[in-house]
């Protein structure tokens, strides 16, 4: 039976930073370049007519799930520079320069650009793993600069400028007031990019302040990034990787292994139309009459346009 085509979208580690004696003070050129990449970023966005949608979003760099799962991993850096609000660019970017600028001093340039880029990494992939989707902006980059400096402002000097007890008290208030945010469901925070990204700098730092536990601290860091590498391969707790396995067994005709997935997905809190959907076309493809009447059924007590529009593309694909 010819195939029906389903429903595609639903609704390092290395040595850290060993010691370093006092340099002289240098321009923190890529501290200048990340702040000046998230200007010119939300700048782009600001001039465009749907600066929300996904269409645009990818212009910029910020991705949706299923294009990151298909290769677009290079998404868990470059959506570290997207900001949609004015309030959030420019909280970043003041945070961003403040401590990044001194941490970039401190360890030099070609350091800092690995630090940044593990910590966006592993801030961005932590998030994709949790909720199936990078987050935007720059927070978790900011608290992994915020948790290195913390961790080891005892071994460089300057951090202790940067970092007085005001800006700590902040810091830890204003994690621990998004996680409430969020709980309450008053406002959705990237709270997983902030933690995991604080996580990976109080390692980091850990791992340059106790240079006898060093081995310890950087199978911590491998753990970091290998468990925020992992969602993009492999996330049988998400629906939205679920979906997407549907899907592509689905595609290639494992008609079998589709009703799993669709199934799992369903079971996971995946939109419901498009799970019934897809599960009755997969019937319909397997020849499973009374299985499909009844994935038919639940799907038309859900949506009856939905219902009918599977029925009619059923229909004209047999006539064909």
């Amino acid at each position: 039976m010819e195939s029906k085509t389903p429903i595609v979208n639903p609704a390092e580690t290395a040595t850290f930073f060993p010691e370093r004696r006092p340099q002289a003070q240098h321009t923190p050129w890529l501290t200048w370049i990340a702040c000046v990449a998230c200007v010119a970023v939300f700048g782009g966005l600001v001039f465009e007519p749907d600066h929300e949608s996904w269409q645009t979003l990818s212009k910029w760099g910020y991705l949706p799930p299923d294009r990151i799962r298909n290769g677009a991993y290079w998404a868990l850096l470059s959506s570290v520079f997207v900001h949609i609000a004015l309030w959030h660019v420019a909280f970043n970017l003041y945070w961003l320069y403040k401590l990044g600028a001194p941490l970039e001093r401190a360890i030099g340039s070609i350091r800092w650009l690995v630090f940044f880029i593990l910590a966006a990494v592993v801030s961005s992939g932590w998030e994709f793993g949790l909720t199936d989707t990078t987050g935007i902006g720059a927070s978790g980059v900011v608290y992994a600069i915020f948790g290195f400096m913390w961790m080891a402002r005892k071994r460089f000097q300057g951090f202790n400028e940067s970092l007085d007890q005001r800006t700590i008290f902040w810091f830890v208030v204003w994690l621990l007031g998004c996680v409430a945010l969020t709980l309450s469901h008053v406002w959705a925070v990237g709270n997983a990019a902030h933690i995991s990204g604080l996580a990976f700098g109080l390692v980091a730092g850990a791992y340059v302040v106790c240079e006898r536990r060093r081995r310890l601290f950087l199978s911590g860091l491998a753990v970091l990034v290998v468990c925020a590498v992992l969602p993009l391969f492999w996330a049988p707790w998400s629906a939205d990787w679920t979906s997407y396995e549907g899907v592509r067994a689905h595609e290639r005709g494992d008609y079998r292994s589709a009703v799993k997935w669709y199934q799992r997905s369903l079971r996971l809190g995946q939109d419901k139309v498009w799970c019934w959907s897809n599960l009755a076309l997969a019937y319909d493809a397997l020849e499973e009459q009374t299985h499909y009447n009844e994935a038919i059924k639940i799907l038309r007590g859900i949506d009856k346009k939905a219902a009918s529009k599977i029925e009619v593309e059923i229909m004209e694909s047999k006539q064909k």
